[in-house]
């Protein structure tokens, strides 16, 4: 008895629910949408709060009611609707089901947005939010198996890009490390604020988190954050430092006000502030690539900077219009456009860097070389002095020691280069410092090499260019 007692309690709770709902929906008036006229939207404002199951209204709060509808050969079906957009959360889907009005319960496990598997033998079903970004139709629907294969393979691919995202800054970490140039941390920087940006559009942290981690404001705080990384980056890339050195006093106001506006929306919580940081994080963002465009002709490298940032700023500022808006060409610039420009950005600015510091390494190496190959020929009238830390003693130092300086010798090659000057052969010399003779003809070439010389005679002679002070 007290089992049919509870069905008949549960069943008379279902169609109350049931009951108020059509109630509910047959007092909204719904328009078509601009966007796609098979959709049409209601506003709601509720003045009366109301927890009924599947419900959950509050006082005070507008809601936007969006009315969809199937294709025939759709019902009956295993269905699924995704929300595809990680800024619109705590959706409700509403379907009908032998004439009656149910709610459809959310998928949690391992989903990256707000996910519903349903069947229903109506056309008709309701999607309701708070969101008013709803009008923007960030819907996914389509049979259960045809969905779970199309977002088995976006997985995949989002994957491929957040390899390639995590390689670029873990080679960046090792050049950066290697050469100790302030680009590559500074691209470094720049890519791990874009991964998380880009980790969050496509609703990582809430498919990690079982739709724990909803993180609205995410992007409010990473966006200037971003700008500023990418700002810093363009100075050390372009090498503004002498060229342009009013630089940071146009950009830094900017990003100082983009931050100010981002404490007051902490402090407020205003969402008018929200697109003066936008605004302030594209402006600071396109300072510098203003200044690579004004220095296109003549530096290849200020080309890099516009055709990946430029393009990226371009396609952002459209993803940003496209939330924001409803207009139909608006929808090009997508997530995945915008993943498909930042894999063309890493993979392009990534070769840039290593070619510009290899590009400088060369240049300063071969300035060196010239340097000391111009005092050697001076020599007769002008005592070399070779660049040495202060901290050594001049005097101290033997004739090896200086070369070893000088020429940024290795231990090996100043080992082998006194084994020259003793007058030693090939073979004579691996057997001294037990290595193989081919290893001793390797330090030999590179010994050639740093001393500008193509024989053991000119190696020899050098020994007599150095004056050693007293």
């Amino acid at each position: 008895m007290l089992l049919l007692s509870q069905f008949f309690y549960a069943n008379a709770q279902t169609t109350d629910t049931t009951k108020f709902l059509e109630k509910e929906v047959s007092a909204l008036k719904f328009e078509p949408l601009e966007k796609d006229p098979s959709f049409s939207l209601a506003k709601q404002q509720v003045m009366q709060g109301n927890q009924t199951e599947g419900l959950n209204q509050e006082k005070g709060e507008t809601y936007f009611w969006l009315k969809g509808r199937l294709r025939k050969d759709q019902l009956n079906q295993a269905l699924t609707l995704q929300i595809s957009s990680s800024h619109l959360h705590q959706t409700k889907l509403y379907s009908y089901n032998n004439g009656q009005l149910y709610p459809v319960k959310e998928e949690l496990n391992l989903v990256r947005y707000d996910q519903f598997n349903f069947q229903t033998d109506s056309t008709v079903y309701y999607i309701r939010s708070s969101d008013a970004l709803l009008k923007q139709l960030p819907l996914v629907l389509m049979d259960t198996p045809s969905f779970n294969e199309k977002e088995g393979k976006r997985l995949l691919r989002i994957g491929f890009y957040y390899g390639l995202g995590m390689m670029s800054i873990l080679f960046n970490v090792v050049f950066y490390l290697i050469f100790k140039d302030k680009r590559f941390i500074a691209y470094c920087f720049l890519q791990i604020g874009v991964f998380v940006e880009f980790f969050y559009e496509d609703g990582m942290f809430y498919y990690l988190s079982s739709g724990q981690l909803v993180l609205n404001n995410l992007l409010v705080y990473t966006v200037p954050i971003t700008a500023g990384f990418a700002c810093v980056f363009a100075y050390y890339f372009l090498d503004l430092k002498d060229s342009h050195k009013n630089y940071w006093r146009y950009v830094g106001p900017v990003m100082g006000l983009a931050l100010l506006s981002l404490v007051l929306f902490t402090v407020f919580k205003w969402n008018g502030f929200l697109p003066i940081i936008d605004l302030l994080s594209f402006l600071s963002a396109a300072i510098p690539i203003g200044i690579a465009i004004s220095r296109f002709k003549k530096d290849v490298y200020a080309r890099f900077l516009v055709l990946t940032f430029g393009v990226i700023v371009i396609f952002g500022v459209g993803f940003v219009l496209n939330m924001q808006f409803n207009l139909p060409w608006l929808s090009a610039f997508d997530m995945d456009a915008l993943r498909m420009v930042s894999a063309f950005e890493i993979i392009a600015i990534g070769f840039a860097i290593t070619f510009k510091v290899r590009a400088l390494q060369e240049e300063n190496e071969h300035f060196r070389l010239e340097i000391n190959k111009y005092l050697f020929t001076i020599k007769p009238t002008v005592e070399v002095i070779p660049d040495i830390s202060i901290n050594s003693n001049r005097n101290d130092l033997s004739t090896l020691q200086i070369l070893k300086v000088d020429f940024q010798l290795t231990e090996r090659e100043t080992e082998v280069l006194e084994g020259i000057w003793e007058g030693l052969t090939n073979q004579e010399l691996a057997d001294k410092l037990f290595i193989s003779l081919n290893t001793i003809k390797y330090h030999i070439s590179n010994l050639y090499v740093k001393l500008d010389v193509k024989n053991r005679t000119q190696a020899v002679r050098i020994k007599e260019k150095v004056n050693v002070l007293a």
